[in-house]
């Protein structure tokens, strides 16, 4: 009985603790993690334009699969950019009648330190039955300018749409 409860009392010891290999694995990792994610989270380094330009990509390439497969004239298939929204405006093609942050077809500037500029040709532009822009030079540029960085969307002349940077 006695030999017993100092057996347990031998195996409960190894249990109650760390190997030295497990600490120094854990001690590397949390270094590692460190040095990447702490200096991104000090300041904005950008996020916010970055989020834009994947969001203004995205929603290029689904107003311009739009126009592919809709080739109706009756629908407004043009991208209208102002300072701080870009997508589809009003079957009158000239503003924007959605104002819901979650719009499907609107990609809308919350924060005033961001913004929208383009350059390429006039605005409103549009894609042709083939996906390749019209009225635009080649290649379109929106350009999302913020306080950390300026980053561009690009539609060259064949329709393909890009992070140009």
């Amino acid at each position: 009985m006695i030999n017993k409860l100092i057996t347990n009392q031998k195996i409960l010891r190894r249990e109650q603790g760390f190997t030295i290999i497990e600490l120094v694995v854990v001690i590397i990792l949390i270094s590692i993690l460190a040095v990447t994610i702490i200096p991104k989270m000090q300041a904005s380094g950008g996020f916010e334009e970055i989020t834009y330009q994947d969001e203004v990509v995205t929603k290029l390439r689904g107003i311009q699969l739009r126009t592919m497969q809709d080739t109706s004239a009756s629908q407004c298939h043009r991208v209208l950019i102002t300072n701080d929204k870009l997508g589809i405006p009003d079957d009158s093609c000239s503003s924007f009648v959605d104002n819901n942050i979650n719009s499907t077809t609107i990609v809308k500037i919350i924060d005033d330190t961001v913004n929208f500029q383009y350059a390429g040709g006039t605005t409103p532009f549009s894609f042709d039955h083939l996906g390749r822009p019209i009225n635009c030079s080649s290649p379109c540029q929106v350009s999302i300018v913020g306080q950390e960085q300026t980053l561009i969307v690009a539609i060259n002349e064949q329709g393909y749409i890009y992070a140009a940077n």
